[in-house]
């Protein structure tokens, strides 16, 4: 038998008009985007079913609204499917959490809300995408900079799909020597600053705070964090990964390498979007993956 994993999207995945069919379909669904306004102090279903794409690329809306809507397929699914493990990439990682029962949605999501102010507010650095760039390429240019100052791979996404992060004089830097070394596309990434980076740390400290006032539980199935890149069952721990996680780079090649490993088969992303799917498949060409955003 197969071992099944729900994978939980980040930001970028989001689009105008997400969850809107569910909303329209789904009493419970309804009830899930009233419950978030009353959280956020916004109108979670306005936000994402009515704004343009610009409104809903701000950080303070983006998250908490990719993380509702993962919510809402998750509870349409409902027992129809038994799933053995779960992971979510960044802000991903918050909705893996409530799916392995690590804690409520009503925690998550008023840890969501916080988390995408906090980052809105981040103004130091940048990040940009070095497109097609072997991994080797792209650790000896971050290593080579980093005696000037803040500068890391930040999401380490699939062969050929990594992200740098830091001071951004030194990013900006990092794209001119990508491109001396072949680098065809260097893309800078329109987000407020540095995430996943040291120049993180003051909304990590914030964050902190934040994540004390949640219990964390054992995870009902198997949980990879994006921190270590494995996997995790110590509630304590993955509170610790939790916190970690806005200063530290996105380990994706290693949880899906890792699951792999331990004999997951089949990976369903639980949310809006395909990416995951597609990183999914650039690392393992074999391995089954599937999208569910809308379903009915």
């Amino acid at each position: 038998m197969n071992k099944i994993v729900y994978l939980f999207p980040g930001q970028g995945s989001q689009f105008p008009g997400m969850g809107k069919e569910l909303y329209e379909k789904h009493p419970e669904v309804r009830e899930i985007y009233n419950n978030a306004k009353r959280i956020t102090g916004f109108n979670v279903a306005e936000i994402s079913f009515e704004s343009d794409k610009k409104t809903l690329a701000q950080t303070q809306y983006t998250q908490p609204c990719i993380f509702v809507h993962s919510f809402a397929v998750l509870t349409v699914i409902g027992n129809a499917i038994d799933f053995d493990g779960v992971a979510g990439h960044s802000l991903g990682e918050y909705s893996a959490l409530v799916a392995g029962r690590v804690f409520s949605f009503d925690d998550g999501l008023a840890a969501v809300t916080e988390r995408g102010k906090l980052m809105a507010a981040a103004r130091d650095g940048a990040m940009l995408a070095p497109v097609g760039a072997e991994l080797e390429i792209v650790q000896n240019v971050v290593d080579e900079l980093k005696s000037e100052g803040d500068i890391e791979v930040a999401n380490y996404n699939a062969p050929g799909q990594f992200i740098v992060s830091g001071d951004r004089v030194l990013v900006e830097k990092s794209g001119e020597i990508f491109k001396e070394r072949g680098v065809r596309k260097v893309i800078p990434l329109p987000v407020s600053g540095a995430f996943h980076s040291p120049l993180m740390a003051d909304a990590q400290r914030e964050m902190k705070n934040v994540l004390s006032k949640i219990d964390f539980r054992p995870p009902k199935v198997a949980f990879y964090a994006n921190v270590t890149g494995d996997r995790v069952d110590d509630p304590n721990e993955i509170h610790k990964n939790l916190v970690l996680q806005l200063t530290h780079p996105v380990r994706w090649m290693d949880i899906i390498t890792n699951m792999i490993r331990d004999d997951f088969a089949e990976f369903y992303e639980i949310g809006p979007g395909k990416v995951l799917r597609g990183l999914v498949k650039r690392i393992s060409k074999d391995t089954d993956a599937e999208s569910w955003e809308t379903l009915i």
